[in-house]
């Protein structure tokens, strides 16, 4: 993949590339720099600085592997605070779980039948959820890890039709509240 073009670099990251690859003479770093950053063609920046065009040229091949791995680097470090900011929102998506159930436990006036809806909307809610994490291109590592195993978990207690439903949602607290204190800091 090509990183390099005419005009797209800063001064900044320019001179941060060329301090990561093989020393260059000051000639090829001014050419580098006019065409890198002030976007003058390759053939006039080479030109004004006095460089053979296949020195030029052989200095931004090399500097496109330097850019590679530096952009190899930021998609690795991209990842990894991506990874962290979705380990939050499965916190959070775990909290509102559990607040939902403590709030609707307390509720002795519930019918059955009202008990069983409520039931009900939770597992298709989760149920909706695992699959959009199945199915989702953006899902991470940690989706996958914590929130469809601890939706699982719970779905297997909501799903269970040999207990009452505020007992189920008894069990679903603790295990949800088991999965939260796995999730790392």
């Amino acid at each position: 993949m090509k990183y390099l073009h005419k005009g797209s670099q800063s001064q900044e990251r320019l001179d941060a590339l060329l301090s990561f690859g093989k020393s260059t003479s000051e000639d090829i770093k001014a050419a580098l720099s006019d065409y890198l950053v002030r976007g003058i063609s390759k053939t006039n920046a080479a030109t004004l600085n006095g460089v053979k065009g296949p020195n030029f040229t052989r200095a931004l091949n090399r500097l496109e592997v330097v850019a590679g791995k530096f952009e190899h680097a930021l998609e690795i470090e991209w990842y990894s605070k991506r990874q962290d900011m979705k380990l939050e929102l499965i916190k959070e998506r775990v909290d509102a779980l559990l607040v939902e159930l403590n709030l609707l436990l307390p509720n002795e006036d519930f019918s059955d039948a009202e008990w069983e809806t409520h039931n009900d909307r939770i597992v298709k809610r989760l149920k909706l959820e695992i699959n959009h994490i199945g199915t989702s291109k953006r899902t991470t590592e940690n989706e996958h890890l914590f929130l469809v195993e601890a939706y699982g978990d719970a779905l297997n207690i909501l799903e269970n039709k040999d207990e009452q439903v505020d007992e189920k949602f008894i069990d679903c607290i603790d295990v949800l509240e088991h999965w939260k204190s796995q999730i790392p800091n």
